[in-house]
């Protein structure tokens, strides 16, 4: 079913009536499931974790994943807002391994510990995010940590090349993989590839709505793709940095707003519904 963009376009409307329309139409204003955020010590400043969920709701979010390596902050967060917060294992001990954890020996032993030692209010529901890139990605130490998430049953997240997701896949074909950011070469006729080539592999669309909202208008290759494969998406304000924190209304407001330009079905799938499915929640 096309969307109402493309129905206009198609019956002759100019592009100038349609930045208008988009300009004056309402956002998407259903609820949101955020499969992409970041909290670690130098977000608290930001946001204290136990307002973590008043700020989820304030902004309008409803379920979250945050991803972080501290127990206790997420620990703190979940007690203060318990069924909002789904805590994803990351996996960089310190900030430098953001560059060198493929090559951390130890590190799938230390993943399996804290996955064993589990949270106090339930236990760890992913790993990553992990960023790696085609050079890396015959690292063992990336083959364990992918095959850790197929043998626990948790989605791991992968920012990387449509390589690494390759490799991801030899090694474990049926891992349930998010590729953050729509993956680092962001263009639909490639996404679509590899949707089609993997099954399980599901799309983050964290730090696209630049990409999704293109003069004010979802460019008609992106509508495509997101309708065609509307089970396959998901959303992310990824709060990677305490400023992001600080203006999470502001990416929740560009996520409904390129949202809006879908089917209302469709839109809802995204927004909400798909990360639903993914982490049987």
């Amino acid at each position: 079913m096309p969307s109402k963009w493309i129905r206009w376009a198609m019956h002759g409307i100019t592009s100038t009536a349609l930045l208008v329309i988009a300009a004056t139409a309402a956002a998407y204003d259903g609820p949101l499931f955020d499969a992409h955020l970041h909290y670690n010590a130098p977000h608290v400043d930001a946001v204290p974790p136990e307002r973590i969920g008043a700020t989820l709701e304030e902004a309008g979010v409803e379920r979250a994943v945050i991803i972080t390596h501290d127990r206790d902050l997420v620990e703190t967060a979940m007690g203060a807002a318990p069924e909002v917060i789904l805590p994803f294992l990351g996996v960089y001990r310190t900030r430098a391994q953001k560059g060198t954890w493929m090559h951390e020996r130890d590190l799938p032993e230390w993943v399996r510990e804290r996955l064993d030692e589990g949270l106090a209010t339930g236990s760890w529901r992913g790993i990553g995010e992990l960023h790696l890139f085609a050079d890396d990605r015959h690292s063992p130490v990336f083959a364990a940590l992918v095959s850790i998430g197929r043998e626990r049953g948790l989605p791991v997240m992968i920012h990387g090349d449509p390589a690494v997701i390759d490799r991801a896949y030899e090694i474990e074909p049926d891992a349930v993989v998010l590729w953050a950011h729509a993956g680092t070469f962001p263009h639909p006729p490639l996404i679509a590839d590899y949707l089609k080539r993997y099954p399980r592999l599901h799309v983050d669309l964290s730090m696209r709505s630049e990409r999704l909202l293109a003069n004010g208008l979802m460019p008609l290759d992106w509508q495509d793709l997101l309708i065609t494969h509307a089970g396959r998406f998901l959303i992310g304000a990824d709060t990677f940095s305490a400023r992001r924190w600080s203006e999470l209304d502001q990416h929740v407001s560009d996520i409904r707003a390129w949202l809006d330009q879908l089917p209302p079905d469709v839109a809802e799938r995204i927004a909400y519904g798909n990360a639903r499915r993914v982490f049987a929640d």
